[in-house]
């Protein structure tokens, strides 16, 4: 009997319904009143905040990316630039190194030509020289080669010729 009246509690409790898992009444609107206030509140001093900040950090990243690819682009110009004026610095210091080697054949030239004229001058006056002691030596030879003769002939002969 005790076990008949547990099973018919038991099965009493199974046919009751469980209670709901949220009740709607009243308070219902003081929870959404609570979502609001606390939407606004957060959404003022939370989100608006919050978004602006990634905005401007989005627009300090994008100026600064602008300004990276002007600053490069300024960078290559300038490189390029400088490439020019170096080339224009080689080519004319090159046409300066080649006028000055030219400059300088010119004036070997000149300087040799002078001494060569020098030199040729020298030897003519030399040869000159040397050609007028030539025949003033053959006059003296001649002169003397008579009165040798003479003499010479003399001793061979042992008589006066």
């Amino acid at each position: 009997m005790i076990l008949q009246a547990l099973m018919l509690a038991i099965s009493e409790g199974a046919e009751e319904k469980a209670p709901p898992v949220i009740d709607i009444d009243g308070t219902v609107l003081v929870q959404f009143a609570i979502f609001i206030a606390m939407f606004v509140i957060l959404r003022q001093y939370l989100f608006k905040p919050y978004m602006q900040m990634r905005d401007e950090r989005s627009h300090r990243i994008h100026s600064a990316e602008a300004s990276a690819v002007e600053s490069q682009k300024r960078a290559t110009s300038i490189e390029q630039q400088f490439k020019e004026k170096m080339e224009k610095a080689r080519q004319a210091a090159e046409e300066e190194r080649l006028k000055l080697a030219n400059e300088g054949r010119q004036r070997e030239e000149e300087l040799l030509s002078a001494a060569r004229t020098r030199a040729q001058s020298r030897i003519s006056a030399t040869r000159e020289q040397v050609s007028a002691q030539v025949t003033q030596a053959q006059a003296e030879l001649s002169q003397r080669a008579e009165s040798l003769s003479k003499v010479l002939a003399t001793k061979l002969l042992g008589r006066e010729v």
